[in-house]
């Protein structure tokens, strides 16, 4: 499959049967982190696995700091509050970025409704001299902050780099169920272009023809690991069309594969479609990491382990997510 998303292809299949009493999967990754070598087996098996099923799996005793994790959301809340002249004054200020502020309705498919969200992102730090900064690559930006919010920087580091370490053994464990080094994927994140994005949704009506928080669809990247508020909403599709649904957890985190995992596996590990319906009737909010390698790294099914031919043609990471957010946000567009 020589495709440029795997999202397109997902989304020709029939329309899904409604809802589906499966459940996702609970990995303890305490074992992986804390454990002997059999136990680290154990739990990179039980990822893989939940990963080749799912595409989608909880993650308990995952070392986040609750306290962390709440003044994350409380820095959500904080900047959502704001009036929105100093919330459009966090916007990148540059093209093709995505630190800062992305208001409502910005992200849009061609001939779909927009999605009924507006977020704020920010990126592994970048000094000023950086040559990729300069030249104005990708994703490769300066953090925007807001200039009266007491804290918020400091509460929104904080999580970005708890939730990278734990993203980092993840895909540790992915790493050793493929059979290479447990470090394979984590060197190639070396200077990431992987953000951390905090996202209000209102509520909204239940007609979802309107728009819904956000549409059906893949996450570009490597994984994501998510953390939600006590509102629900977040539905997983299922292999056989069904939506799942993935009620929020206090003692876990989500984590998910992304399009660039499924081709670097040669689709072993499933990038499933999702969603977000807030009805609610609150204010919801969500804390997703999206975990990219450096922009230049080359994903290609060949460098690891596989049966049979290469799926997927080789690509260029930084390059294939930008071709994703070209095509799917109003403010990316040529």
């Amino acid at each position: 499959m020589n495709t440029t998303t795997l999202m397109d292809d997902q989304l020709a299949r029939k329309p899904s049967r409604g809802m589906s009493a499966q459940r996702l999967p609970v990995v303890d990754v305490h074992p992986f982190l804390y454990g002997d070598e059999a136990g680290r087996q154990q739990v990179a098996c039980e990822i893989a696995q939940a990963s080749q099923r799912y595409g989608f799996f909880y993650l308990t005793n995952h070392g986040i700091p609750q306290e962390v994790v709440a003044a994350g959301f409380d820095a959500a809340r904080r900047f959502f509050d704001l009036p929105l002249e100093q919330r459009m004054a966090c916007r990148p200020t540059q093209a093709r970025q995505n630190r800062g502020y992305q208001p409502m309705y910005d992200t849009a498919a061609a001939g779909k409704e927009p999605d009924i969200k507006e977020s704020f992102d920010m990126g592994f730090p970048l000094p000023a001299d950086d040559e990729d900064l300069r030249t104005g690559l990708p994703f490769h930006s300066s953090n925007q902050w807001p200039q009266h919010l007491p804290g918020f920087r400091a509460q929104v580091e904080a999580l970005y780099f708890a939730q990278l370490a734990c993203g980092h053994q993840v895909l540790r464990a992915m790493a050793m169920a493929l059979g290479v080094d447990a470090n394979f994927f984590v060197a190639r994140c070396v200077k990431p272009t992987t953000n951390m994005r905090l996202v209000h949704y209102p509520p909204q009506l239940v007609e979802t023809d309107k728009g819904i928080g956000a549409r059906a669809h893949a996450d570009k990247g490597v994984i994501t690991l998510l953390l939600n508020d006590e509102n629900g909403g977040l539905h997983v599709l299922s292999a056989d069309d069904e939506w799942i649904d993935a009620p929020p957890r206090q003692d876990a985190i989500i984590v998910n594969v992304g399009d660039l995992m499924t081709r670097w596996t040669n689709g072993r590990f499933r990038s499933a479609m999702h969603r977000v319906i807030n009805v609610s009737g609150h204010r919801r909010y969500a804390i997703p990491q999206f975990h990219h390698p450096a922009y230049r790294t080359r994903v290609d099914p060949d460098q690891l382990p596989h049966g049979g031919p290469a799926r997927f043609e080789p690509v260029v990471a930084g390059e294939y997510v930008a071709q994703g957010f070209q095509r799917d946000r109003k403010s990316w567009a040529p």
